[in-house]
């Protein structure tokens, strides 16, 4: 979605809590006990328990469907994304995608590669669908 994130699954709540205060993030939880904290200054409970669920609510929550930006930064570490030749990236593509495809978006930090195959197609349908209420040509509700 081309949003600035951060997620470690291995963080201690007590780190999650000082990442959250230290780099003004807000902190998405499940966890009522780390909202709690009192170095938390920006968090919201997520209701919802299935990822796409969980998506729209955070969408909806924030207003975030205006400011998408979507495959825009590296799914792996967050970096903002360049253009990549072909050439360039060829040695790092399997085969088949290297006969399929001629665009293709780079990570400046890790090097990944991304090109706008399957995966690309099905995370599309899912912002579609999760932004499809909030549309510029849809007057907005009173």
């Amino acid at each position: 979605m081309g949003f600035d994130t951060l997620y470690r699954n291995c963080y201690t709540d007590e780190q999650l809590a000082a990442v959250s205060r230290d780099e003004h993030r807000i902190l998405l939880t499940r966890d009522v006990g780390l909202l709690k904290r009192s170095a938390v200054t920006h968090g919201y409970f997520v209701r919802q328990t299935a990822v796409a669920r969980q998506i729209a609510e955070t969408v909806a929550r924030f207003d975030l469907c205006r400011i998408v930006r979507p495959f825009t930064r590296c799914m792996r570490c967050n970096t903002p994304l360049e253009d990549a030749p072909k050439p360039e990236v060829l040695s790092s593509l399997p085969p088949r995608t290297a006969e399929l495809y001629h665009e293709f978006r780079r990570c400046p930090h890790c090097r990944r590669v991304y090109w706008k195959g399957g995966h690309y197609r099905r995370m599309q349908l899912i912002l579609e669908e999760t932004c499809q209420d909030v549309s510029p040509s849809r007057p907005a509700a009173s």
